[in-house]
């Protein structure tokens, strides 16, 4: 299979690539790769795809790229040449993320999770989902309710699951996501129901003691208002996938909400935040 790698630069990088990133999936790229001065993301080589990248180059016009590129990359098993870098991963106390095809010798107290992310997000190398595990682990009880809104692989609602939840609820606005997290489910024996669409299509209930977002910031602040009505008083919201300078945005529209922030972590350029209602 030949791909064609599509690279967005800027020399003076924004504050947040996000609107970047967006249109890169308006254009038919789900997954981008970010540094702190470019973008990248993959077409597979297939007829029509010239007209993408000229759609996508125009709707960048705006952001005054210092350079765009698409170039060709031959016969790469994108699919597969990734896994020889994602390697068992212990993450806060008792946590160990491996995928299928790793062996891992488990220790006493080791909740493992398992995957196989497919076209998901979510592996556990990444700063945000760690971030997001260790407070999973630090707040989670037998008696908690947790509602994983952007699941992506199902790593966070896992997690939350070996730990003791009573009952985790799992959804995101993409159907090959939640089709690769009720997989990860069967892996790892766990009950989690799962939904597909945004929050006010499926009308989502409130009561939950724990409400994770592991998304980029515009969407965190869109979604306060939901995570709010979701969640019981006393509960909290478990916040990342925001890079440092956005954090007092999400801060202060959470904020606006009627949360207190109880705690945040940094790591990477990334922050990771709890906020109670």
């Amino acid at each position: 299979m030949n791909w064609i790698v599509v690279k967005a630069v800027k020399n003076d990088p924004p504050g947040d690539w996000s609107p970047i990133i967006e249109l890169f999936r308006d254009y038919g790229i789900d997954n981008t790769l970010e540094d702190r001065t470019s973008l990248t993301g993959c077409y597979v080589d297939v007829d029509g795809v010239e007209n993408q990248i000229e759609g996508l180059k125009r709707a960048l016009a705006p952001f005054e790229l210092d350079e765009f590129s698409a170039e060709p990359l031959v016969e790469v098993d994108w699919e597969n040449d990734w896994k020889k870098h994602f390697k068992p991963r212990r993450i806060g106390k008792q946590f160990v993320v491996k995928p299928t095809w790793e062996e891992f010798e488990s220790q006493p107290g080791d909740h493992i999770i398992t995957l196989d992310p497919g076209q998901a997000f979510g592996t556990g190398d990444h700063p945000t989902t760690r971030m997001c595990l260790t407070f999973i682990e630090e707040f989670t009880t037998s008696e908690s309710c947790v509602l994983d809104l952007g699941c992506g692989s199902g790593i966070l609602a896992i997690g939350a699951k070996l730990i003791g939840a009573e009952d985790v609820y799992a959804i995101d606005i993409d159907p090959i996501a939640v089709e690769v997290a009720k997989e990860n489910f069967c892996i790892n024996s766990v009950e989690i129901r799962t939904g597909v669409g945004d929050v006010t299509e499926l009308n989502l209930e409130s009561g939950w003691n724990i409400v994770v977002s592991n998304i980029i910031s515009a969407t965190l602040i869109n979604l306060a208002p939901d995570a709010h009505f979701a969640l019981k008083d006393g509960g909290i919201w478990i916040v990342s996938g925001i890079i440092d300078q956005n954090w007092a945005d999400v801060q202060m529209a959470a904020t606006k909400q009627g949360f207190k922030l109880v705690k945040f972590d940094q790591e990477d350029g990334w922050t990771a935040g709890v906020f109670s209602k």
